[in-house]
């Protein structure tokens, strides 16, 4: 039961209080967006990165960390090479996100 709460604990960490440390560590450091992308899809994206992360920690697979974040990166490729700011914004925002995750799994599920 206790194993149970800390999962449920610690996936609504990385879904909720994750997200809005990002956004308000992020409000910094924003750049003009001049996108035609569907709104709010960043965010969900986010969560959901943070999720199979959080899931593969689980279950040790930690070279799969490395592909979630390189598969995120390669098809941002084209827009991180065209413009440095996006490229400086996305990577603190994938490190920040990352390293939540990480912290939330220390703390809570070791």
């Amino acid at each position: 039961m206790n194993r149970c709460f800390s999962m449920l604990l610690a996936i609504m960490t990385v879904i909720k209080p994750c997200s809005i440390t990002i956004r308000v560590i992020l409000s910094g450091y924003r750049i003009a967006e001049n996108t035609a992308g569907v709104k709010n899809a960043g965010a969900l994206i986010g969560i959901l990165e943070r999720l199979i992360l959080l899931m593969l920690l689980l279950v040790g697979q930690y070279g799969a960390i490395g592909f979630v974040l390189t598969a995120k990166s390669v098809a941002r490729y084209n827009k991180i090479a065209e413009d440095p700011k996006f490229g400086e914004y996305y990577l603190l925002g994938t490190l920040l996100s990352s390293m939540l995750v990480i912290a939330v799994y220390m703390l809570i599920l070791n």
